[in-house]
């Protein structure tokens, strides 16, 4: 009787609601017994018991709903917060930090502005990165994509009337029309090397070709809606540019820099020689310098302990269509670095931590040895080697054992030197 108290207790203890419901049962149990033994006509009547009874009940039922919800909640926070997440493990819309807005950009037909797109999506600049695009091309299989999916993208709506796409890619040097000229593909397929998935060493041929090409300017301020078209006008007047790309935090906010990849290497270096530099809005200086230079001084910053390499791997940062904001370099752990890191190495640290052992093995001067290259243990009147080393005295003690062994049964196992103090 005693142990069943006990149980009870620690019940009630671990959920008083459970409790105070089978409480409630308990007195509706009763009032049943008693119903059948009041007089007639007084069914309609609510005694204060009765009341009570009503209010107790109400009062488990909202005790165990919030109990439920707490449990719910604790069950929220108990997944973390992985990407996608903020805390408490609350589902967070990265993409609401993406400010520019293809909206804001009026209606056309220009021919010019239609073909740029729609080449820009089928590009080496864009294609071999673009998770979605690639998968409905099927990468070297170079299928087909309907142009009704094309004119969905938000910065193709714009172009209007959809006849007016399909007669400015008709003229296109890089694409051509199929199936009666409701779909389009690149005239020439990808190469074997990829696939309808991105792969990173895949992906790397085609960032490594447009190094040269490139440069990395920062100093544009916030993101507004106009901000990723506004850029892309800035560098209009220098010449074609296959990709302007805004380069974002892991959650997408604008880092106020860009990587722009020109037409050509020449091109590049037509801008990165412009003097004075062009300023943004006409007043805001920029650093400009080659996007080659910048990797090369983040890899610097890195060996330096200036800055922590990127712990994620993989991470790629995305813009709008037309942009592709912040396909950074690499610089993360032996892969593909943060957005826009420096070209990434392996793990700096731990390079540096196994050049530090290599030297201090170097600099130890080497144990003494007898005849037959054995290592000499010393033992001197404090202490032992064994001692003073812990487990790694014990530890080279069976190697020089297993030395002498081998060394040929017929030897016997060297002595040991004594130290003057012990004789």
């Amino acid at each position: 009787m005693a142990e069943e108290q006990k149980v009870a207790a620690a019940t009630e203890a671990a959920n008083p609601n459970v409790t105070a419901e089978q409480d409630v049962k308990e007195v509706l149990a009763e009032l049943k017994s008693e119903e059948a033994s009041k007089p007639e006509g007084t069914e309609g009547e609510k005694t204060e018991e009765d009341k009570i009874v009503e209010a107790a009940k109400k009062l488990g039922e909202d005790a165990l709903s919030n109990e439920k919800a707490k449990e719910a909640s604790e069950s929220q926070k108990g997944r973390g917060s992985g990407r996608g997440r903020g805390r408490g493990g609350v589902r967070v819309n990265y993409r609401d930090n993406i400010k520019s807005d293809a909206t804001s950009l009026e209606e056309t037909d220009d021919p010019v502005e239609i073909r740029k797109q729609v080449e820009f999506y089928f590009s080496d600049s864009n294609l071999p990165m673009d998770k979605f695009l690639l998968s409905k091309v099927g990468g070297s299989e170079n299928k087909p994509v309907e142009l009704s999916l094309l004119h969905s993208f938000k910065r193709m709506r714009r172009f209007q009337p959809f006849s007016a796409i399909v007669e400015a890619l008709k003229t296109s040097d890089l694409l051509e029309l199929v199936d009666d000229d409701k779909s389009v593909r690149r005239k020439t397929p990808l190469p074997e090397t990829v696939k309808e998935t991105p792969d990173v060493s895949a992906v790397k041929v085609f960032e490594d070709k447009a190094m040269h090409r490139s440069i990395y300017a920062k100093g544009f301020g916030d993101e507004e809606p106009s901000t990723q078209f506004d850029i892309e006008a800035f560098f209009t007047p220098y010449g074609p540019t296959n990709a302007v790309r805004l380069r974002r935090t892991q959650d997408k906010t604008f880092k106020g820099s860009v990587f722009v990849e020109f037409e050509s290497e020449d091109l590049q270096k037509a801008f990165l020689a412009v003097d004075p530099k062009p300023k943004w809005k006409g007043t805001t200086e920029l650093i400009i310098k080659s996007k080659k230079q910048y990797c090369d001084d983040k890899v610097k910053e890195i060996e330096a302990g200036r800055l922590k390499p990127s712990e994620r791997s993989g991470g790629r940062g995305r813009g709008g269509r037309g942009g592709r904001g912040g396909r950074g370099g690499r610089g993360g752990r032996g892969g593909r670095g943060g957005r826009g890191g420096g070209r990434g190495r392996g793990d700096r640290n731990h390079g540096d931590r196994n050049r530090e052992r290599e030297e201090a093995e170097a600099k130890r001067p080497e144990a003494e040895k007898d005849s037959r290259g054995v290592p000499v243990i010393q033992v001197s009147g404090d202490k032992s080697e064994s001692q003073q080393n812990g487990n790694g005295g014990q530890k080279r003690g069976r190697e020089e054992d297993s030395a002498a062994k081998t060394a040929g049964n017929s030897e016997e196992r060297p002595a040991k030197k004594v130290d003057a103090k012990d004789s």
